[in-house]
C-alpha cells in the first residue's frame, strides 16, 4: 500500500510541476491539460525514435538474458 501511495504522490507532484511550467510559458489552459494527459501527442519524430530505441534495447537485453539462462541450464544438465 505504501508503494502505491508514494507512486501516486510522485505522479501528482510531477503533473503539478508540468502544469506550472506550462502556465509560466504562457500556454493556453486547455492545451496544458491535454498535453499532461496525453504526452505522446506533442512529441516530435526524433523523440519517437529515441523511445523506440530504448524499448528495443530493453527487449534485446531481456531476450538475451533469457537465452543465456536457458543455454546455461541445458549445458549443466
Amino acid at each position: 500500500m505504501k508503494i502505491l501511495l508514494v507512486t501516486l504522490l510522485i505522479a501528482a507532484g510531477m503533473f503539478s510541476f508540468m502544469i506550472l511550467l506550462d502556465l509560466q510559458m504562457g500556454i493556453v489552459k486547455r492545451g496544458i491539460i491535454w498535453k499532461v494527459i496525453n504526452p505522446f501527442r506533442v512529441m516530435e519524430t526524433a523523440e519517437y525514435i529515441i523511445i523506440l530505441l530504448f524499448l528495443l534495447f530493453f527487449i534485446i537485453g531481456s531476450v538475451g538474458s533469457y537465452l543465456k539462462k536457458r543455454l546455461s541450464n541445458q549445458s549443466s544438465n
